[in-house]
């Protein structure tokens, strides 16, 4: 069952990168690695102390300066219970851009829901193996702070598959590449 998980994360990582080429000439997209602690699912299959946390890869086009659309896909370990994996499409809208400071801040809330493979991994005799797609990938963030341009660093307070408290580093693709390539046209 690992060796299926990880054909499937490569799959969906690879369907990034191609994503990710054609979409950078345009400067509209970002990526996102992010790490979150006390999931929904850590907090109720066992103690948040055996879980391995909740690593996402998240992909994010901009269809305005306030609205992106995306993928996300994260994956939880949950010792003595079993592991999870994400697949969700995000929505995130901005409250807040401080885009002509010094320093950009932008405050957004996100929702997305989506699929989770289930793998479990405490099956003992005459019970039933209870893994398989489930439709519970469900994540709310109310706030989310970026702090950056190209390469930000973000944190999340919300609730669902990415954690409680969620926090990684962003790279948006620039605008510079689009007008660079018009002129060489």
């Amino acid at each position: 069952m690992m060796k299926k998980r990880m054909y499937i994360f490569c799959l969906a990582l690879s369907m990034f990168c191609f994503n990710i080429q054609s979409q950078a000439q345009r400067g509209r997209s970002e990526v996102a690695v992010g790490y979150g602690y006390w999931s929904l699912f850590s907090l109720t299959n066992g103690t948040p102390g055996n879980s391995s946390g909740a690593a996402v890869l998240t992909f994010r086009h901009y269809f305005s300066p306030a609205v992106t659309l995306g993928l996300s896909v994260g994956t939880e370990n949950i010792k003595d219970y079993g592991s999870f994996t994400t697949f969700a499409p995000e929505l995130t809208v901005k409250y807040l851009d401080t885009r002509n400071a010094r320093f950009r801040v932008r405050l957004y809330g996100a929702v997305s829901y989506g699929i989770s493979i289930y793998n479990d991994t405490k099956v003992g005799l005459g019970e039933a193996d209870a893994s398989g797609v489930k439709a519970i990938g469900f994540h709310g963030c109310p706030l989310g702070v970026r702090f950056g341009r190209q390469v930000a660093i973000f944190t999340e307070l919300g609730v669902g598959y990415k954690g409680l408290f969620h926090s990684g580093l962003e790279v948006r693709f620039p605008r510079v590449l689009a007008r660079n390539r018009h002129r060489e046209e």
